[in-house]
């Protein structure tokens, strides 16, 4: 389902061709901190007790591949 309006569509399209890389790359990065700072509100929303651990590994295990995050786990784990 799409709620954009074609014209809105094209706006925004036309905004982003214009806009540089570098603004491109600094507005991702801003995205990503604000994602970043969502989950860890979730997460203490759901769980105030919440460790910076478990803060961490939520994040991980929404935006790492599952393979990849249980290697990840199995290395830490080693490591300790």
């Amino acid at each position: 389902m799409i709620d954009t309006s074609p014209e809105a569509a094209a706006v925004l399209s036309e905004t982003y061709r214009k806009m540089s890389r570098a603004r491109k790359w600094l507005q991702l990065g801003e995205i990503y901190a604000c994602a970043k700072l969502l989950a860890e509100a979730g997460v203490r929303l759901r769980d105030p007790c919440a460790s910076p651990d478990d803060i961490r590994d939520a994040w991980m295990s929404i935006t790492i591949d599952p393979l990849l995050l249980q290697s990840v786990r199995e290395l830490r784990n080693a490591a300790r």
